[in-house]
């Protein structure tokens, strides 16, 4: 696992504040961001996102709704919008960030909760013995 895909999981799992998170991914290279939003996306695919998680993660995003990366979210299948939130410009990388960071959070919780709750070998779900 990279030091980006560490950090994504140090954030979804509180470990990191979201400002820390938010400080964290601001002060990174635009190839950097770029790495991280795919390795975000890849994840997400993973802990396979509900309709009401897409619907939440706008919320606590405290983006608007009809920014673009909001309104890919939710009129896509996740496939496609995650791909489509990649392709965005630079304008639209922190929104994104904000968005999927948030997403990620609330369906990794779920996951791990119900699917490795009792126990799993992915090692990243128990980063406070890391």
């Amino acid at each position: 696992m990279s030091e980006i895909e560490l950090k994504i999981n140090e954030i979804a799992q509180g470990f990191l504040t979201r400002e820390q998170g938010k400080l964290w991914f601001n002060n990174l290279k635009n190839r950097e961001k770029s790495e991280a939003l795919s390795s975000l996306s890849k994840f997400i695919t993973q802990s396979h996102p509900t309709n009401e998680e897409v619907s939440k993660a706008i919320v606590m995003s405290g983006l608007n709704p009809n920014f673009t990366p909001c309104v890919l979210i939710s009129k896509f299948d996740l496939s496609d919008a995650l791909h489509k939130i990649n392709l965005l410009p630079d304008i639209e990388i922190d929104k994104s960030w904000c968005l999927l960071m948030s997403l990620f959070t609330i369906s990794d919780s779920r996951r791990r909760k119900l699917s490795c709750g009792k126990g799993c070998r992915h090692w990243w779900h128990n980063l406070k013995s890391v």
